[in-house]
Parts: C-alpha cells; structure tokens; sequence
C-alpha cells in the first residue's frame, strides 16, 4: 500500500510541499521536526535522510497509520 521510498511523495511530504494534517500524534510529532530540518538544511543529502526516516516510520507503523497513508495517497 504505501508509496515506494523513491517515489516523488516522500520529497514532496519532507520539503512542505504536500501537507497534512496527520491524525497519529507520532507523525505530528516527526514531521514537525522533519520540516525544521529540511528548512534549516536543505541539502540532498539531509533531505534523503529525511526521506528515509518518515518512509521507514510508515513501514513500521503501517497498521496504526492507514488513516494517514489513505490521506497521503488520496
């Protein structure tokens, strides 16, 4: 269900360009500090590790987050 990790959505989600309003406190919590890190430093190379982290969170929270994954595909 979820997106590949290269797919542009991970980019789009870590850089402030797509944005909402997730429903886990967890992702709330994680992308607040994701888009302070990619403004503060938006080089490719933090911006993969970016990436990388909220994809592998929604790897391991999948189940709990389907609302938020269903938003993010919608």
């Amino acid at each position: 269900m979820l997106p590949t990790i290269t797919h542009p959505i991970w980019k789009e989600i870590v850089l402030g360009k797509k944005q909402f309003q997730f429903r886990l406190l967890a992702a709330k919590i994680m992308m607040s500090r994701i888009l302070l890190s990619t403004k503060n430093d938006p080089s490719p190379q933090n911006v993969d590790k970016c990436v990388n982290e909220v994809y592998e969170f929604f790897v391991k929270n999948e189940k709990i987050a389907q609302n938020d994954i269903k938003q993010m595909l919608g």
